[in-house]
C-alpha cells in the first residue's frame, strides 16, 4: 500500500504542474490577438472550442487532484480507489482497447487542433475530425470490449 500512496504523491506532483500549465494556457488564449480574417461564426466556434478544451481539462485536473488528496488522507478511500485501480477486467478491457495509446493521441490531437485554431482554421477543422474519429473508435472498442468479457 505504501507504493501506491507513493504512486498517488507522484501525480498529485503532476496534477499541480498540470493545473498551473493549464492556467498558464488559459492566460495566453485570451491575450492573443488572431487576425479578423475568419467570419465571426469560425471565430466565435474556434475561441469556445479551445476556452472548452482548457475547461475540461481544468476540470479533469481538479476531479483526479480531489480524489487523490482525499484518498491520500483516509486510510478506507485509499482502499477503495487502490482496488478499483487494480481491477483486472478493467486493466484487461484498458488493454484490449489500447487505450493508452488511444488516449494520447485523442490528447495530442485536441491540444493539436486548439493551437492550431490561432494559426489556420483548416487545419484546425483537420485535427478536429481526426479527434473525433480517435474518439468514436475508441467508444466503439471500449462498448465492444466491454460487452464481451
Amino acid at each position: 500500500m505504501d507504493d501506491f500512496k507513493r504512486k498517488l504523491q507522484n501525480q498529485q506532483v503532476a496534477l499541480v504542474s498540470g493545473l498551473l500549465f493549464t492556467c498558464v494556457l488559459l492566460v495566453l488564449s485570451n491575450c492573443y490577438d488572431k487576425k479578423e480574417v475568419l467570419p465571426d461564426f469560425l471565430q466565435g466556434f474556434i475561441a469556445g472550442f479551445q476556452v472548452g478544451i482548457v475547461a475540461a481539462l481544468l476540470g479533469f485536473l481538479l476531479f483526479f487532484f480531489f480524489r487523490n488528496l482525499v484518498s491520500l488522507r483516509s486510510p478506507d478511500r485509499l482502499k477503495k480507489l487502490y482496488i478499483s485501480e487494480t481491477d483486472e477486467r478493467k486493466v484487461f478491457i484498458f488493454q484490449k482497447s489500447g487505450s493508452s495509446g488511444m488516449n494520447i493521441i485523442t490528447y495530442g490531437l485536441a491540444v493539436g487542433a486548439a493551437v492550431s485554431g490561432n494559426i489556420n482554421d483548416t487545419v484546425f477543422f483537420s485535427l478536429l475530425g481526426s479527434c473525433l474519429f480517435v474518439v468514436i473508435v475508441r467508444g466503439t472498442l471500449k462498448i465492444y470490449y466491454k460487452n464481451k468479457f
